[in-house]
């Protein structure tokens, strides 16, 4: 069955070597070699038989065994490997259900994503994000993975780097005057304590103007987006200076 796939696959690259272009008879076809990340197969010359991990089956099945490619992907994959090119939400969200590190490493990276707004605008919290040695796109880009940040994730080595840092960032925001001034109280009861977007398990921030407010509290209505609306339906229907003072 696997020499009856593999002539299939070469008959249809007419027995041509993906990369270089050597033809060969279709008796020698089960001697050309596949390459699991281009889906092609190869002469030998083209193909050493390294091993990679697959991105599609990583992102798809949480599966980081190794695959033999051809030399052109090993190469091309070797170069993507620190890229933050891969948004698990864009491909496959359903991951964040099925595999429990992630979704813990997602939420540490939102946290960071929210706290660096407050340490970028506290003159005394610049030195924390300046000692930070993880990548930028970590907490600039809670979404995007590079493989190397997949396999972090799965050796948990990511979760181990980022809740320190999460936690320095805590307690310097929980002590900062600056930034505890530029928390929210919620409207939507009476409770008085200051919240944070970086509350994700209590806070719910409105999508259109950042508002937070308790998540309990929070039934589906923003009202700060209420007034706003409201303010603007009334400008609209207030006739123009000129309109109002016209003696016609």
């Amino acid at each position: 069955a696997v020499v009856s796939t593999q002539s299939t696959g070469m008959e249809r690259c007419g027995f041509r070597c993906a990369g270089c272009g050597m033809k060969i008879a279709p008796s020698l076809a089960g001697t050309f070699r596949y390459c699991a990340y281009l889906g092609k197969y190869f002469c030998h010359s083209c193909h050493h038989e390294q091993s990679a991990f697959i991105p599609a089956r990583i992102l798809h099945k949480w599966d980081f065994r190794k695959q033999r490619v051809s030399n052109f992907a090993a190469e091309l994959l070797g170069k993507m490997m620190f890229e933050p090119l891969y948004s698990v939400q864009d491909i496959n969200s359903a991951l964040y259900k099925s595999v429990s590190e992630l979704k813990y490493t997602r939420a540490l990276r939102y946290q960071l994503f929210f706290l660096n707004e407050y340490l970028r605008a506290c003159k005394n919290g610049k030195d924390l994000l300046g000692s930070v040695t993880i990548r930028g796109h970590v907490y600039n880009d809670p979404e995007l993975f590079s493989l190397e940040d997949l396999c972090n994730v799965k050796d948990r080595t990511m979760i181990e780097s980022l809740r320190p840092i999460v936690t320095s960032w805590l307690q310097h925001v929980d002590n900062c005057g600056l930034c505890r001034g530029k928390g929210f109280i919620c409207e939507l009861c009476e409770r008085k304590e200051v919240i944070y977007p970086f509350q994700l398990n209590t806070v719910f921030q409105c999508q259109m103007c950042w508002t937070c407010f308790h998540s309990s509290c929070f039934t589906g209505t923003c009202p700060k987006c209420a007034r706003i609306r409201s303010r603007r339906t009334l400008s609209q229907e207030d006739p123009a200076p000129q309109e109002r003072f016209s003696n016609d």
